[in-house]
């Protein structure tokens, strides 16, 4: 059973080492095993040769990480795993996240952010996530002294949407509420789209030519145009579909304004949206499984390469996940039935997480550097005359 989940990690790698030395090819399968068996990103944590010490091998990871580039090979294998999936109404979850980083003001284009979990402004990085059926496509760290966080979203959708011949339904939080934004989507890429959005918005009935915030209209189903770049006009050429429902009993209503190709009713456009919640679970692994804001190293490309690399292991364990659930030969069930020996014993449910937990648990646990006795000391006197 382990020699499958071995042989799983080392299969997956290989694209990731091509154009790799033979020196950094073994620094990145064991950066890869360490956060399976260690759960952290931290580098001398990750150390897998007993008989070197941890911070040497912490060391030689570090020097590995700054030559190389990961982002684009990562990407590219979470990509090949569902652009032949995608369909005309799948959902492809736009978000950002954070990583909060208040005490290590030395690492490289650290900026200020919103740490979404205080709720308040601190030192650290901002990263553009795109999920599709539980894989993470995109897990990019932001880069403000190069682009603005608009210009690198517009890349990303337009980059996808090519990929995937424009099938799929984008989804965002009112985060992203934004009117240039949105005829970007509509007139540039042809995107379909569902995005929610905050109470000022101002859009304009169809049906009456009135001049409304979505907070002053009741839940319904309305046709509308937006205003122009400076709001002395309506701009007439795209129509959109405000949806306002109420989701939730005692909780303010949900307004959604999207540009769909077919037909759909209030409620199946409110459950897409709510699939946004996906990627949403996609961030709380990468923090609760992998630790991610524990990243440490203050060289930006050591950043981002740890950063890939932690996407990785997350989209293996769903792609293992899965294969476990469909697949049947005899060492496939072994590993299936073994995981679920593993629920039973520690009371867990069948979900990702618990097979994340699960993968720690088979593979060698991390080697351990015990601390060495100190040497005998040689006496100052001699015992004998």
């Amino acid at each position: 059973m382990n020699k499958y989940i071995l042989d799983t990690i080392r299969n997956n790698s290989r694209s990731l080492l091509r154009q790799l030395t033979l020196p950094q090819q073994k620094a990145v399968n064991e950066i890869i095993r360490g956060l399976f068996t260690a759960n952290t990103p931290i580098l001398r944590h990750l150390a897998q040769n007993p008989e070197k010490g941890a911070k040497r091998q912490g060391d030689k990871y570090s020097y590995h990480l700054k030559q190389i580039d990961l982002k684009k090979k990562v990407e590219l294998f979470s990509l090949n795993r569902v652009k032949n999936e995608v369909k005309k109404n799948s959902i492809i979850a736009y978000d950002l996240t954070d990583i909060a980083k208040d005490y290590a003001k030395e690492m490289e284009k650290i900026s200020r952010i919103f740490d979404g979990s205080k709720r308040k402004g601190a030192n650290g990085y901002t990263l553009h996530g795109v999920g599709l059926n539980n894989i993470l496509l995109k897990l990019e760290v932001h880069d403000g002294e190069v682009n603005t966080t608009n210009q690198i979203r517009k890349k990303i959708v337009e980059e996808l949407s090519k990929v995937f011949k424009k099938k799929g339904i984008w989804v965002f939080d009112r985060g992203n509420d934004d009117k240039a934004f949105f005829k970007f989507l509509r007139h540039i890429v042809k995107a379909q789209f569902i995005a929610r959005l905050k109470l000022n918005r101002q859009v304009v009935m169809k049906e009456t030519g009135a001049i409304m915030r979505v907070s002053e209209l009741p839940p319904g189903h309305y046709t509308v145009y937006l205003m122009n770049r400076n709001n002395n006009k309506v701009d007439i050429r795209y129509e959109y579909t405000l949806v306002i429902h109420n989701h939730l009993d005692g909780k303010e209503p949900i307004r959604l304004l999207a540009y769909l190709k077919d037909n759909y009713g209030d409620e199946q456009i409110l459950t897409m949206y709510l699939e946004r919640w996906g990627v949403e679970n996609i961030y709380r692994r990468t923090k609760t499984k992998f630790n991610l804001e524990k990243i440490r190293v203050l060289e930006y490309q050591k950043f981002v390469n740890l950063i890939a690399l932690i996407q990785f292991a997350l989209n293996l364990s769903t792609i293992t996940f899965i294969q476990i659930q469909k697949l049947t030969c005899s060492l496939i069930s072994g590993a299936l039935f073994c995981y679920r020996k593993f629920l039973r014993q520690k009371s867990l449910t069948f979900n990702l997480d618990s097979f994340i937990s699960f993968l720690t648990y088979s593979l060698k646990p991390l080697i351990v550097h015990h601390k060495k006795t100190p040497p005998d000391q040689l006496t100052l006197f001699k015992t004998g005359i």
